[in-house]
C-alpha cells in the first residue's frame, strides 16, 4: 500500500530514451482530458523472505494476526470514504474485501506457511495470496477471475501495515498530478484526494475494472492499458491523458500542448453546457417524447441519477443486495430498499430487475454452479424459477414496496413465453401470501428484458403476456454475434451497432407499436449519443443509462427531428457491418 514517488526508468521499448515527446495509446475507461505534472504512485514494501527461528514463529504469526486486524480498520475507514464520496455500489466492492481478510483460508495458508517453513509473516502472506489469487485467475468464470484482484488488494494493504506504514500516499498528494501508475487497487483509488488527482493513466486494467467504475465514479478522466507508461514517464514531466480515446502524451511540444489546453477547455464548457439541461425534457425537434431514465444498483445512486435529470430508473440492478455476503437478504432488508428508491424518485417510475445472477456473477450462498458455459446456463429467470423461495421473498418485497411508489417489475433473461408464464404465476402466488397475512401491498406492472435472440424474434407473443419490455443490448449482442462480452479477444465483434442487432431492436420496436405496448432500452446502446437517432428512429419509447450519460443523450434527443431519425434508422438497418453503421452515423452527427 505505500508508494515512492521515486525517479522512473529511463529506459522504453526496450533501448534508453532520450527524454522528449512519448505518444502511448491505452483505453479510454473515464471521460475527460487531463493535463499535468506526473505523480508516479510505486509501492515500497519488504516482502523478501528471512527465515526465523522455531522460537521466533509464534511472534510472527502475531504480528500477522495484528495486521490483519490492523488492515480492517484502515479497510473499514476506506469503505465508509467510498460510502460517502462514491455510493453503495462502489462501498460494496470494500465490504467484499472486508470478507476476504476474515476468510480462514488465507490467514491460514499463510499461518501454516510460517510455521511449516519458519519465515517471516510478509513472505508468508504474499506467497499465500499469490496462491490464492492464482487460482481464481484460472477460472474461466470472468466475476471470479475478477476477485483475484481484490485478493491482491487485500494482501498489499496487510504487508502495508506489517511495514509500519500508516496512511495513503495518494490521499496526501502535493499538488494537482496526474496519477501514473502500473496498477491501482480498489482501495488506492478510494483514497485519491479528488481535489488533488487531475487524472489517473494505468498499465492494467480495462474499462469494466474497479478503477475504470470508481473513476467514473468520481468524474476524474483516466486511461486504463496504457502499457509502459511507468518507463515513459518520470516524476514531474507533463502528462496529458485523454480520457475517451485512451491516448496519452508525455512532454508535449508547445502548440501541441496549446491544442490540447484548448481541446480541455471546449470540454468543460460542453460539461457545463450539458449539466444545464438537465431539468429540460428530452424532446426531439418535431415535439417526440423520449423517457431518460437512469441504471442504478442500489438506493444510494438515486441522488446522482436526479442531479443528472433522471425522469425515473430504467433499470434497478438488485444484485448488489445479494452478493458478497454468506446467506440472502431477508424479505424485510429488501423491502427498505425498494422503497427507499420508490419515494426518493416521487411517483416517477421505478423498474426494478428481479435477481440475474448466474453467468458472470455468481452467488457464493447459491452454490458453486458447475456449468460448462455459465453463460448459456442456470442464469436470470432461469435461477429465480428453479430457487423459488428466494424469488418469493423478492416478489413479496416488491409487491409491499408498490405501495409507496410508482414500481413496476422487470424478469431478466426470458427466453419464451413458459417462462413469463411461471414468473407470474410465482408473482401471483407472492401476491397471495401477502393477502393472508394481512400486509399491505398492491400489484405491479410486469415486464422482461430482451436479452436473447429468441425473445427478440418471439416479441409479438411475448408482449402479449406482458406489460413492456426493456432491450438489454449488452446480452442481445453477446448472444446474436456469438462473441463473449468478457473476453477481450473477441471484444471488437461485440458492436450493439451491428446490422444483425439492430434489426432485432427494429422488430422488438414494431411489435411493441402494433401491441400497444411501451418499449425501452436499458444496455449501453442507450447511453451512446452516437446511437441516439437511430433508437429514436426506430420509434424506443424509453433510453435509460448511467446516469452521467444522460445530459450527452438529451443533447442529441433534441438535436434530431423524428423525420430525420427515422431516415438514419432505415439507412443502418441497411448496412452490411458494425463499421458501416458507425460511418454512416458519424457523418449524420
Amino acid at each position: 500500500m505505500v508508494a515512492k514517488n521515486t525517479v522512473a526508468s529511463r529506459r522504453f521499448g526496450g533501448e534508453n530514451r532520450v527524454t522528449g515527446r512519448v505518444e502511448l495509446r491505452g483505453q479510454g475507461a473515464s471521460g475527460g482530458v487531463a493535463i499535468g505534472p506526473a505523480y508516479v504512485f510505486r509501492r515500497a514494501f519488504d516482502a523478501a523472505r528471512r527465515a526465523v527461528s522455531s522460537e521466533d514463529v509464534g511472534g510472527e504469526i502475531g504480528r500477522l494476526r495484528s495486521a490483519l486486524l490492523g488492515a480492517r480498520r484502515e479497510l473499514e475507514a476506506v469503505k465508509e470514504k467510498a460510502l460517502r464520496e462514491a455510493g453503495e455500489e462502489q462501498a460494496a466492492i470494500f465490504e467484499a474485501q472486508l470478507l476476504m481478510l476474515d476468510d480462514p483460508e488465507l490467514a491460514g495458508k499463510a499461518e501454516r506457511v510460517i510455521s511449516e517453513e519458519g519465515c517471516n509473516a510478509e513472505w508468508a502472506l504474499e506467497r499465500a495470496g499469490e496462491e490464492v489469487a492464482s487460482v481464481l485467475s484460472s477460472l474461466p468464470d470472468e466475476y471470479l477471475r475478477a476477485r483475484a484482484a481484490d485478493v491482491r488488494d487485500v494482501v498489499t494493504l496487510v504487508l502495508s501495515v506489517l511495514g509500519g506504514h500508516i496512511g495513503h500516499p495518494l490521499a496526501e498528494l502535493p499538488g494537482p498530478v496526474v496519477v501514473v501508475a502500473e496498477e491501482l487497487m480498489p482501495s488506492d483509488t478510494a483514497q485519491v484526494d479528488r481535489g488533488k488527482v487531475l487524472g489517473l493513466v494505468v498499465e492494467r486494467g480495462s474499462s469494466t475494472s474497479h478503477v475504470a467504475i470508481l473513476a467514473r465514479s468520481m468524474g476524474i478522466p483516466a486511461v486504463v492499458g496504457a502499457m509502459g507508461v511507468m518507463e515513459a514517464v518520470a516524476p514531474g514531466e507533463t502528462v496529458i491523458a485523454d480520457g475517451e480515446s485512451g491516448m496519452v502524451v508525455v512532454n508535449p511540444k508547445p502548440d501541441e500542448m496549446h491544442e490540447w489546453e484548448e481541446r480541455k477547455r471546449k470540454q468543460n464548457d460542453r460539461r457545463k453546457r450539458l449539466r444545464c439541461l438537465a431539468a429540460l425534457p428530452a424532446v426531439t425537434r418535431d415535439g417526440y417524447r423520449v423517457e431518460l431514465a437512469a441504471n442504478i444498483g442500489a438506493p444510494g445512486d438515486v441522488e446522482v441519477a436526479v442531479a443528472w435529470g433522471a425522469e425515473g430508473v430504467g433499470l434497478f440492478r438488485t444484485e448488489f443486495l445479494f452478493m458478497d455476503r454468506d446467506r440472502p437478504p431477508s424479505e424485510d432488508e429488501q423491502f427498505e430498499a425498494y422503497r427507499r428508491v420508490a419515494e426518493a424518485f416521487s411517483g416517477r417510475t421505478v423498474i426494478i430487475r428481479t435477481l440475474d445472477v448466474g453467468g458472470d456473477k455468481p452467488i457464493a450462498w447459491l452454490g458453486h454452479l458447475e456449468e460448462a458455459n455459465p453463460f448459456l446456463g442456470v442464469r436470470g429467470i432461469r435461477l429465480c424459477l428453479e430457487r423459488q423461495e428466494v424469488f418469493l421473498t423478492q416478489l413479496r418485497a416488491l409487491l409491499r414496496a408498490r405501495v409507496y411508489g410508482d414500481i413496476w417489475v422487470m424478469f431478466p433473461m426470458v427466453a419464451d413465453v413458459g417462462e413469463i408464464r411461471a414468473a407470474r404465476g410465482l408473482l401471483g402466488k407472492a401476491r397471495e401470501e401477502l393477502r393472508l397475512a394481512g400486509v399491505a401491498h398492491r400489484d405491479l406492472p410486469v415486464g422482461i428484458m430482451v436479452e436473447v435472440p429468441s425473445a427478440a424474434l418471439l416479441a409479438e407473443h411475448l408482449l402479449a403476456e406482458v406489460d413492456f419490455v426493456s432491450i438489454g443490448t449488452n446480452d442481445l449482442t453477446q448472444y446474436t454475434l456469438a462473441a463473449d462480452r468478457t473476453n477481450a479477444r473477441v471484444a471488437s465483434l461485440g458492436d450493439a451497432l451491428h446490422p444483425a442487432v439492430l434489426r432485432l431492436i427494429a422488430g422488438v420496436a414494431e411489435a411493441g407499436r402494433r401491441a400497444e405496448r411501451w418499449v425501452g432500452v436499458c444496455g449501453d446502446l442507450a447511453g451512446d449519443p452516437l446511437a441516439t437517432p437511430v433508437l429514436v428512429g426506430l420509434g424506443i419509447n424509453e433510453l435509460s443509462m448511467a446516469p452521467s450519460l444522460l445530459p450527452e443523450v438529451k443533447e442529441a434527443v433534441r438535436a434530431v427531428s423524428v423525420i430525420e431519425a427515422r431516415g438514419v434508422s432505415q439507412r443502418a438497418l441497411a448496412c452490411r457491418s458494425a463499421g458501416e453503421v458507425r460511418e454512416l452515423l458519424s457523418r449524420n452527427r
